[in-house]
């Protein structure tokens, strides 16, 4: 009995996250009168979150775009999944290269990593393409956004707070 308690939490938590972050957007695309932005921010262990929430990040803001031409739209990423966008892991994850470098150009979005993080595993700036954005630090970058009104969103893969070990890069 107490397995499929434990299993039985583990899915709900592992659904739950999602939905925090989608009754956020809902919350949004029902205003009127948006913020300025908002900011997409991941700070996972896993270096695969960035590639499992790209295609929830790309219909977020199709979605709020369609409501609200004119918000400002970014992703700050500051956890291992930073590094699946350094120039090493181009051809290993060209779909994601190209689905981030296209956000960039395409649909005006922001996508910064984190300075120190990466200089804490000897990734320095210069490893990361031209498109993503090095901020000294990440979470220096989402406040100067907070500063200007955008709203943060959190972003967790499913499964992120369900106990299941973290994934070391």
């Amino acid at each position: 009995m107490y397995r499929i308690a434990t299993v039985l939490t583990l899915l709900l938590l592992a659904s739950a996250a999602p939905k925090a972050d989608e009754a956020a957007v809902n919350a949004l695309l029902a205003r009127d009168t948006p913020p300025p932005g908002v900011v997409f921010e991941l700070v996972e262990n896993d270096h695969e979150a960035l590639q499992t929430l790209l295609p929830r990040i790309r219909a977020y803001i199709s979605a709020l775009r369609a409501r609200h031409p004119d918000m400002g739209m970014a992703v700050v990423s500051h956890g291992n999944e930073q590094f699946s966008l350094t120039r090493a892991q181009r051809d290993a994850r060209a779909e994601l290269h190209a689905a981030v470098e296209g956000l960039v150009r395409d649909a005006d979005v922001e996508v910064a990593v984190c300075a120190t993080y990466a200089g804490w595993r000897d990734v320095s700036p210069e490893d990361f393409p031209d498109y993503v954005q090095v901020a000294e630090s990440a979470p220096a970058r989402i406040n100067d956004f907070r500063a200007l009104g955008y709203e943060v969103i959190r972003l967790r893969p499913p499964g992120a707070d369900t106990g299941i070990p973290d994934d070391d890069w």
